[in-house]
């Protein structure tokens, strides 16, 4: 009989999550995680949007799971502070809503036009779980929300989006995982184990190595973000992602309270996002493989796009830097699913992590467990060809 009933590689939010999924099913549940430089769990910015800008959004498949994601959070969140009543509050989701932007170039002002126009009716909204109608903000009162932004900016206010710090949720998933683990009568456990996992190519059923220690399951999870290529390139699978770098700078404004404020988007590229001590301005996107470097450039980049936005922040402190390797596949589609008997990953979740990464790291491990993924899911097969991402 196997020691475990589900292994998962990789500890992030997706990870987290996964753990949480599993001993909530009653399995014993093993969590493998190096802690490796440039994890993106630990540097994103932290926005959970139902409605994205990079895209056409000409796929309802890929618009209905962002929307069911971000629903997703709230039942998350309401079974995090019953698990952990003393931790209520401190994943510190809140939502702040969103200020999507543009200046005079006629590029982001047509994709501006483009996603109020998708908003402005009642079906449209619905199609992304908005249920209040977008207000149109310029000037004076764009400025209402953060006196910093230039004055030549107009834009659109979304209500429902909203910002969370994703260590202190990853923290509160593994806590609520170890305790659900413990109240449970059935024999599920969870271990946390530190190092690489490695899977043993020549033994016929999922057996991961940890340093000297061999670990057996009836499945494995592949939650290894941008790594999970090379995790798996061992095992004789094949999948498509790759790291991104993105570099983020962490601003203080003394004596502002920033803690409620909308998050600042783009259709181009820069946002702002206001924590209760900190504002986040990001981010790069660096196709320099697995560099999880803080460079002058980088820095330059996210700094001239936030000031560029926000004249205002000039003045601002500089708290800190930080780095993230977001796993990136070619069509921009995130990857879940089984990619060998009782082998599963659940990668390439881009800029969308913390966004995805609660609801997509449940089902995978329900998945790996034995439930049918939803048919819904069918176009994030990992055997899917590789596509290039569409503009």
């Amino acid at each position: 009989m196997a020691e475990f009933d589900l292994i998962i590689i990789g500890g992030g939010i997706v990870g987290a999550s996964a753990a949480l999924a599993g001993v909530r099913q009653g399995a014993r549940v093993a969590l493998v995680d190096a802690g490796l430089a440039g994890r993106a769990t630990d540097a994103g910015a932290g926005i959970v949007s139902p409605v994205a800008l990079d895209r056409g959004e000409q796929r309802p498949d890929w618009t209905s799971m962002i929307t069911e994601c971000v629903g997703y959070y709230h039942s998350l969140l309401a079974e995090l502070d019953a698990v952990d009543p003393a931790g209520a509050g401190s994943a510190t989701f809140e939502q702040v809503g969103e200020l999507v932007v543009a200046g005079d170039d006629p590029d982001e002002q047509a994709a501006l036009d483009a996603v109020a126009e998708r908003l402005s009716s009642p079906e449209g909204r619905r199609a992304h779980g908005v249920t209040k109608p977008v207000e149109t903000v310029d000037g004076a009162d764009l400025r209402a929300y953060w006196p910093e932004l230039r004055g030549d900016l107009r834009g659109i206010f979304i209500a429902e989006v909203g910002r969370v710090v994703g260590s202190r949720l990853h923290d509160r998933l593994m806590t609520a995982a170890r305790r659900r683990a413990r109240t449970r009568s059935d024999g599920a456990h969870l271990e946390v184990i530190p190092g690489a996992g490695s899977l043993d190519p020549q033994h016929p059923s999922p057996r991961v190595r940890v340093g000297h220690r061999v670990l057996d399951g009836g499945a494995v999870l592949f939650a290894t973000g941008a790594w999970a290529a090379s995790d798996l390139a061992a095992y004789g699978v094949e999948i498509d992602v790759r790291p991104i770098r993105g570099q983020l700078v962490h601003l203080r404004l003394d004596g502002q309270q920033t803690g409620m404020r909308p998050v600042v988007n783009t259709p181009g590229a820069g946002y702002l996002l206001g924590f209760d001590d900190r504002i986040v301005a990001g981010a790069t996107h660096e196709d320099v493989g697995f560099d999880a470097r803080v460079t002058a450039g980088g820095q330059h980049a996210v700094l001239s796009a936030a000031l560029a936005l926000a004249p205002g922040l000039s003045a601002a402190t500089i708290l800190e830097t930080r780095v993230g390797l977001r796993p990136a596949t070619s069509d921009g589609l995130p990857l879940v699913g089984a990619v060998a008997p009782s082998v599963h990953v659940a990668t390439g979740l881009g800029a969308w992590g913390l966004t995805l990464g609660p609801l997509l790291g449940e089902l995978s491990a329900r998945h790996a467990l034995g439930e049918a993924l939803p048919a819904r899911l069918d176009f994030l097969d990992p055997a899917r060809p590789a596509t290039k991402e569409s503009p």
